[in-house]
């Protein structure tokens, strides 16, 4: 089947300047010309034609940070421990087709109870359900101390290897690990240490894989990045020389700013006491000071909403992206966080990410100009995705 999406301002993921009256069309689920619409092209047979006058074409979205067996909101982190596997895959099904409707097409998995998001990943991939494209971590990955009992917890270096060792085997697409921790009176802790942290590495990386780490602390997640992970997930907590070092080592912050930006308003509209409330705005001030820390020193940005993992719900991801823009990142930047830059980090910047010949049709058309106005990412028109539309 062949898809022509003609008169369309085209906005590529490239970096380059918007493109008006284009034209994509698309031949088995690839891109396969890209032209202005005045110009004769022939047509494919029985194509399937849209006018996209007045619409914005951008890639698939990509959001780095996602939990599809969690729901979002202010439990969360109590269903994730006591859901049931089934109850937890059911939640996966909904979430997956929330997020793909949204505009997202393609998403890492960064951890669930069990390693569900593995088969799950599988299941999407192979057409069952309606979702992202997923790269999956497995199993949370953690010393006691990070996370509560959904995650996967360890008390030694050998244990920790084993377990990736573990989640390689089952399918991992990629491994994620809790570098810090919060004790009982509020304290932050590195919880893995170097050494651990450099063993988990070198066995995500010799068995082809990255690796991300939950960062939510000043020590632990410079230990992290000296270590040598591909992405710090959260950040809320970097110093100036913590970030240097990012910028250095080309290590991705992943700044999930959607986490506390909801926990807020959920905060506020249920009339929650005025010390929780503090305590979030507090950390809330301090990932936006890391942030914008994190743009100074020239840090790479991709996109991740940490839907499911924390009260952030699923299909929400261009809220983060408004997040990234009102805290420094011009809006062109901004989304190429959450299509080029992610699909880097991914490792999936050879098939999606940007709109180019020989790409995979991950395409969504919005009502708006999103260089203009990040929030237009929210007037999803179409999502497409390998050529097919699914919205």
């Amino acid at each position: 089947m062949s898809l022509a999406i003609r008169n369309v301002r085209l906005v590529d993921g490239t970096g380059a300047a918007p493109l008006k009256d284009m034209t994509v069309e698309v031949e088995r689920g690839t891109v396969s010309w890209i032209g202005p619409s005045t110009t004769p092209h022939r047509k494919g047979l029985h194509a399937e034609e849209i006018n996209g006058h007045g619409l914005t074409l951008i890639p698939g979205l990509i959001d780095c940070h996602e939990h599809f067996t969690g729901d979002g909101g202010l439990d969360n982190g109590a269903r994730l421990a006591d859901d049931a596997p089934e109850a937890a895959t059911l939640k996966a099904v909904g979430n997956a087709r929330r997020a793909l409707l949204s505009g997202v097409t393609s998403a890492r998995d960064v951890g669930s109870r069990g390693g569900i998001n593995i088969p799950f990943a599988q299941a999407v991939a192979a057409g069952n359900v309606l979702g992202p494209r997923i790269i999956a971590a497995g199993e949370w990955l953690a010393f006691a101390g990070t996370w509560g009992t959904f995650a996967r917890t360890m008390s030694s270096l050998e244990e920790m290897v084993l377990a990736i060792k573990d989640q390689v085997a089952r399918g991992a697409g990629l491994i994620k690990v809790g570098a810090t921790g919060t004790t009982h009176d509020g304290r932050q802790t590195a919880t893995l240490g170097p050494q651990v942290l450099e063993a988990a590495v070198r066995t995500a990386h010799e068995a082809g894989l990255k690796i991300a780490a939950h960062c939510t602390g000043y020590e632990g997640s410079r230990q992290a990045v000296e270590a040598g992970v591909d992405s710090i997930e959260h950040g809320f907590y970097l110093d100036d020389a913590t970030v240097r070092l990012m910028a250095q080592k080309g290590t991705y912050l992943v700044p999930t700013m959607s986490t506390w930006d909801e926990r807020l308003r959920i905060g506020r509209m249920l009339g929650e006491d005025a010390k929780a409330l503090a305590a979030a705005e507090e950390r809330a001030a301090e990932s936006r000071a890391s942030f914008k820390r994190a743009l100074r020193a020239g840090v790479k940005v991709a996109a991740g909403s940490d839907a499911g993992g924390s009260a952030a719900r699923h299909g929400m991801l261009a809220r983060e992206v408004e997040l990234m823009v009102e805290n420094g990142l011009p809006p062109s930047k901004a989304l190429q966080a959450a299509t080029y830059e992610a699909a880097t980090l991914l490792g999936i910047q050879d098939v999606a990410g940007t709109i180019e010949v020989g790409k995979a049709a991950d395409l969504v058309l919005i009502d708006g100009d999103p260089y203009a106005d990040p929030s237009a990412l929210r007037n999803v028109w179409a999502v497409f995705q390998a050529g097919k539309r699914v919205g």
